[in-house]
């Protein structure tokens, strides 16, 4: 019987548009705008544009391994190719992670912005928020059931919206009075503003390695694309430019009009609290459905990428080979719904965290750390896998080691200046993935 495989329905402008989706710059500024300028005030548009050249240098990275070995595994199956079984089986542990971790800051601020529109009496209750953001993935999985190519028209039409609306709004803040000078929005308990500082610009580096996250999920769709060797790369790179761009000209716009303390008291609502500075009423609520199409779009390309991982991993054995099954569509039927069930249910946990603010602040941080520490290893994967080709010694190995040092110097610094909490996720989560890697290593096949 002839081997099966994922379906190849996808072009490069499909995958550009995933990519640029899958980070949702609407959502991005909803979930994480705030804590960066809790850490950094005014200087948090410069952070993300810091990091995000680094993330360039990243996304570079994954185009030349795309290029030579597109895999749906992505990130694990090239670490696992450039340096074994073991550390495969820990790349596919940091993948695995940070993904569930992202999953659950994607599904925060669904559930918020979702309440804020239909019940805004409980749009900060934990337990409310967790709830409606356990929904949010089940209807997300549900939407991938359908098949790539329905869902990638959906989304498209939703990555267009958002961007219309977000180019609006920007316009809007900067022709408008400083919020100073406006009348205040409602009475919203006060947080002390930031001491900024070496420390809180890399703390907000790090947020924004969550910001500019999501275009990798070209890579993992690079199975499924039918189109030349490059597009899969070139679409994750054209993805990360234009979703960049649009964050942070929104980034500055907003600023213009907002005050420091209004976003570091809005810090799980910032978008909401934008919509009311320009004047409440229909501001707010379109503000609101942009956030919530922007946070569909990128909840079910992360699961996308998730369940194509986890599906990976199955076909390899680094998990069980069920999970590596395709059903009759030659869809990855079982490794999609593992992974809704599992993210619904660490979802629904985090509805006992105090506040709503608290839920994301831990989730966006966790992500991030785990998330950059996998693009590190996959950058160094890129430069072992290059580094005896002359003609792709700059992209393949001088810009991706630039990329993955920078990037572990400011995780490193993070996980140095944050608090406890944050550090013992971080070391945990680093720590346990050694016995996983060890354990399941040893139940990898040979490709």
């Amino acid at each position: 019987m002839a081997a099966r495989h994922l379906p190849r329905v996808l072009h490069y402008f499909d995958v550009s548009v995933l990519a640029s989706a899958s980070m949702g710059p609407a959502y991005s500024l909803a979930s994480t705008m705030g804590p960066m300028v809790a850490a950094a005030g005014f200087a948090a548009p410069g952070a993300l544009v810091v990091l995000s050249a680094i993330m360039l240098c990243i996304a570079i990275a994954f185009s030349y391994l795309s290029r030579i070995a597109p895999n749906a595994g992505s990130s694990y199956s090239w670490i696992r190719m450039a340096f074994g079984n073991r550390a495969g089986a820990y790349g596919a542990w940091l993948l695995l992670l940070s993904n569930f971790f992202a999953t659950m800051a994607i599904a925060v601020p669904a559930g918020i912005y979702t309440l804020a529109l239909v019940a805004p009496a409980h749009a900060e209750d934990p337990v409310w928020a967790a709830v409606v953001g356990a929904v949010w993935i089940l209807a997300s999985s549900l939407l991938l059931y359908v098949g790539m190519r329905p869902t990638a028209l959906v989304t498209l039409l939703a990555l267009g919206f958002e961007i219309v609306v977000l180019v609006a709004t920007a316009i809007a803040a900067v022709v408008m009075p400083h919020a100073a000078a406006l009348p205040a929005p409602a009475p919203h308990p006060q947080t002390p503003l930031p001491s900024v500082g070496i420390a809180g610009f890399v703390t907000a580096m790090t947020l924004a390695v969550w910001m500019s996250d999501g275009w990798e999920v070209s890579a993992s769709t690079s199975e499924e694309v039918d189109d030349t060797a490059l597009a899969a790369g070139r679409g994750g790179i054209a993805g990360l430019l234009v979703s960049t761009v649009v964050l942070v000209l929104c980034m500055f716009a907003y600023l213009h009009v907002g005050t420091l303390q209004g976003f570091v008291d809005h810090q799980a609502d910032t978008l909401a609290y934008i919509g009311d500075v320009l004047g409440g009423g229909w501001w707010r609520t379109i503000i609101v459905v942009t956030v919530l199409l922007s946070t569909l779009s990128t909840l079910w390309t992360t699961i996308l990428y998730l369940s194509r991982s986890v599906y990976a991993m199955g076909r390899d054995g680094v998990l069980p080979r069920a999970l590596g099954e395709l059903d009759r569509r030659d869809e990855p039927f079982w490794s999609l719904a593992a992974v809704a069930v599992l993210v619904t249910a660490c979802e629904l946990v985090t509805g006992f965290s105090k506040t709503a603010a608290d839920q994301l602040e831990i989730v966006l941080n966790a992500s991030s750390v785990f998330l950059g520490l996998l693009f590190v290893l996959s950058a160094a994967a890129a430069a072992r896998r290059f580094w005896n080709d002359r003609g792709a010694r700059l992209g393949g190995v001088i810009v991706p080691l630039v990329g993955a040092l920078a990037l572990l110097g400011v995780l490193a610094g993070t996980v140095a200046f944050e608090d406890r909490t944050l550090q013992l996720y971080a070391w945990g989560g680093v720590l346990l993935g050694i016995p996983f890697a060890f354990w399941r290593g040893r139940k990898l096949r040979l490709s």
